[in-house]
């Protein structure tokens, strides 16, 4: 192997020295301090100020409001927060934008609009008029019908309020709606057949906030909820003993409750369904699988379980069929 020569050595160590040297900084200079700068407020093609400076600005939307051009107010009050979004004008100016969203029948939008306000100017705003606002706007939103045209009718999508809702309990956990609004993430969910996001939903309603006047109605609707899904699959137990256990809280806590005799008549319902699967169970033992050990101890817990059930005399007739020298 032969060995390098000199000249290829001094020119990697030119190279080394040309490296550092310009990758150092320049001899005598000194380095600046870091200094915050602003986010970039993007390109906004139609958006544009018409004054040079936040309180021109300010006040020209103000001119604009009180005239009546609310189109025209709502832009150029974006414009003031956009181009001047640290001065003192602009949590006012996003509060207007907002209301003026709001007035002109854009919903989605003046919610956006408030959430902005609410996570980018803390302490510079009445915050539970806002959270308000928020929550009338996600209750319109729950209800209100999509796809119309002409003499279509439109139909309902509550689910476009679930995040919204979620928004105001984000940013007010404890706050005077979160009780309200996690009731409502529940019955929207329930409304589009989402069945276990509503329960969650409820319950937490129901145990983060027992003494509001929301934690009876999510009780109840967590109830039927888990009754709903048990109709989805009558012949799965563990759904319809859920659905018991639930109806059973909801007596335990409001026992003067006026729904309580709606409940017991689903209690009643639910135990009638238990009782038909358990002698369908002991039948089909005995019947299809043929095998009569199986079989009376099904028709024995069954007997012991609803002994009042419309099945029992057979079920105690085949008892005595199955195991003749049982004592009565």
């Amino acid at each position: 192997m032969s060995k390098s020569s000199p000249q290829a050595a001094w020119r990697w160590v030119f190279c080394f020295l040309l490296l550092g040297a310009l990758l150092a900084p320049e001899a005598g200079a000194i380095a600046k301090p870091y200094v915050e700068t602003a986010p970039a407020r993007g390109f906004h093609l139609f958006i544009r100020p018409k004054k040079k400076s936040a309180a021109a600005q300010w006040e020209h939307v103000q001119a604009l409001d009180r005239a009546g051009k609310t189109r025209a107010a709502a832009n150029q009050a974006l414009a003031l927060r956009i181009w001047w979004p640290h001065s003192p004008e602009a949590p006012g100016a996003q509060l207007l934008h907002a209301r003026l969203l709001e007035r002109r029948n854009h919903p989605q939008a003046a919610f956006d609009a408030y959430q902005h306000l609410v996570e980018h100017y803390a302490g510079r705003f009445e915050f539970n008029e806002v959270l308000g606002r928020q929550m009338q706007i996600a209750k319109t939103l729950m209800e209100r019908k999509k796809g119309k045209f002409l003499f279509l009718p439109g139909f309902a999508a509550p689910e476009r309020a679930i995040p919204l809702f979620e928004k105001i309990v984000a940013s007010a956990p404890e706050g005077p709606d979160a009780a309200e609004a996690y009731h409502l993430i529940g019955v929207a969910n329930e409304r589009t057949y989402e069945y276990d996001q509503a329960i969650e939903a409820y319950f937490t309603a129901l145990n983060r906030f027992p003494d509001s006047p929301f934690a009876e109605p999510s009780a109840y609707s967590q109830a039927q909820c888990h009754i709903k899904i048990s109709n989805e699959a009558p012949n799965d137990n563990r759904a319809l003993d859920t659905a018991r256990a639930a109806c059973f809280l909801f007596l335990q806590r409001y026992p003067d409750s006026p729904r309580r005799a709606a409940v017991e008549a689903d209690l009643a319902r639910l135990r009638n369904q238990q009782s038909l699967n358990a002698y369908a169970r002991a039948r089909y033992y005995d019947r299809i699988l043929r095998k009569p050990a199986a079989a009376l101890i099904e028709y024995q817990a069954f007997v012991a379980l609803f002994p009042d059930a419309e099945q029992a005399p057979e079920a105690r007739l085949r008892i005595a069929q199955l195991n003749p020298s049982q004592e009565k």
